[in-house]
């Protein structure tokens, strides 16, 4: 999610509606939520202006990220088409809390990755799972991307109010560098 203003960092996107479903209003929504059993809870949704928009009235059916919904309001399907593309939002300050070295992704991009001794290796650009574990994608100081596994072992420290991560001397191998031994 790129969203230009500071106060819309504070929202994430949920969802975005994929297309009309049927004749009766229902939308069909990509759900972006690790549980999207949960999606409901999360309603009213938010436009990217913050406004309260969006009213889950019904989830009809889930197959997989995949939800049909009846929203408040919608009752035809003119008005389901016009909402193609629609992002369904809610405030950051709703997500529950984690337990202690579990976050969420948009808390660790941006993160500066350092080495233990603490010099700059780069910065946390996105996170992936393949299906293996979580990845860390670190663009470097030279503009180059590179894939670490975010483990105990390669990441030791995660601190959040500093906004830096340390990467241990494995970490460093997987930057294409040597490691650390200053």
């Amino acid at each position: 999610m790129n969203l230009d203003s500071s106060s819309a960092h504070s929202l994430i996107c949920a969802g975005v509606i994929a297309s009309a479903h049927g004749v009766r209003g229902h939308v069909k929504i990509k759900c972006f939520l690790e549980d999207p059993k949960l999606f409901k809870t999360y309603s009213p949704f938010l436009n990217e202006k913050e406004e309260e928009v969006y009213r889950i009235e019904k989830v009809l059916s889930q197959d997989k990220d995949v939800l049909i919904v009846s929203l408040e309001g919608v009752t035809d399907r003119n008005q389901a088409e016009h909402l193609k593309s629609a992002k369904l939002m809610f405030s950051r300050d709703r997500l529950p809390d984690l337990s202690e070295d579990t976050f969420y992704h948009h808390e660790l991009i941006g993160l500066s990755v350092k080495s233990l001794s603490g010099q700059l290796l780069g910065k946390v650009h996105a996170l992936y799972n393949f299906g293996a574990g979580e990845l860390l994608e670190v663009k470097t100081p030279t503009g180059d991307s590179k894939l670490i596994p975010f483990t105990r072992e390669t990441v030791p420290e995660v601190n959040l109010n500093e906004r830096t991560l340390l990467i241990s001397d494995i970490g460093e191998i997987f930057l294409g560098g040597e490691p650390d031994v200053s």
